[in-house]
């Protein structure tokens, strides 16, 4: 991937410049892509050198990452966690090494902070409101109720907890809407769509009226699986979260009907920013969340 780049393969050799090392949960993933990107992009402006590395999901290659960036005695790290507790242990050697920790998209449980635990701010948006859009206008677009299928991303990571949580804060009002299975797509298009092809075998026409995904990967991939099955028409919600590009022209095609859209451009914007700031000797806040933002058919437009 052209974003896995080490723009500095000696950062020594930068004179003044500030190395700024990044650690990403996913290149696989399309969103964060996306931040990656907006990262590169930012980090040109800004003067400061990225090292910005691939974690492919797995908490073992983040601390050899991480322990790697240490090494190389980057200035400042940025780290899209692969896991809200798991991923603590790399984050405690950069504290460790007196090297800023700045926490993009995923937060750390509670505990991080509670046994000594360091970073500057986190970058992100709050995920428990992207499950209580979802939960909100699936309760609106089935006001008698129906069976949901609700696809989370994976069990562990802070995103998955949060987005169901806040969906979950919402749905219990409305005991008419039932969960008829939860089920892990690991994010993946190609997943979602198996899943949701076994899914139609067990439950019969007219069985099913929604899919809510905690992804927009997800929320396509099943459905594919329900435009193949010749059943679209039976599904009045069938929502993501992101607002990929893949997902903002399916619901001008009408294969989805809504996405939450989370603004990866702003988050590694303001990753960078922040860090800027940081590597300055200029305060940030704790906190710098981006807000999300529902897109449906109506409105979809002003988000291409």
């Amino acid at each position: 991937m052209a974003l896995v780049n080490l723009c500095l393969a000696n950062p020594a050799s930068a004179g003044d410049k500030k190395v700024v090392g990044v650690t990403l949960f996913s290149l696989q993933n399309p969103y964060v892509v996306s931040v990656g990107e907006a990262m590169t992009i930012e980090a040109a402006k800004q003067g400061i050198d990225l090292v910005s590395l691939d974690s492919a999901r797995n908490v073992t290659t983040e601390l050899d990452q991480v322990e790697d960036l240490i090494n190389r005695k980057v200035d400042l790290i940025v780290m899209n966690p692969v896991d809200q507790k798991a991923s603590q242990t790399a984050a405690k050697l950069i504290n460790k090494a007196g090297i800023p920790l700045v926490l993009l998209i995923t937060k750390f449980t509670n505990d991080f902070t509670a046994n000594g635990g360091k970073f500057v701010t986190y970058v992100g948006s709050e995920d428990t409101v992207a499950g209580e859009m979802e939960g909100q206008y699936l309760a609106d677009k089935l006001p008698e109720g129906g069976n949901v299928v609700y696809l989370v991303i994976v069990y562990g990571p802070s995103v998955t907890a949060r987005r169901k949580a806040g969906f979950e804060s919402v749905i219990k009002d409305y005991p008419n809407l039932r969960i008829v299975s939860e089920l892990q797509g690991n994010a993946s298009r190609a997943k979602a769509k198996n899943i949701m092809e076994s899914l139609l075998q067990k439950y019969g026409k007219g069985q099913l009226q929604a899919v809510v995904a905690q992804n927009d990967e997800m929320a396509i991939g099943a459905s594919s699986a329900i435009q193949a099955a010749e059943r679209l028409g039976e599904f009045k919600v069938l929502i993501g979260v992101n607002g990929s590009k893949p997902a903002l022209d399916a619901i001008t095609a009408g294969t989805l009907t809504a996405t939450v859209f989370q603004d990866g451009v702003g988050q590694g914007t303001q990753a960078v920013a922040a860090a800027r700031k940081i590597l300055a000797g200029e305060s940030v806040e704790p906190q710098l969340l981006i807000p999300f933002k529902l897109v449906t058919k109506e409105n979809v437009s002003a988000f291409k």
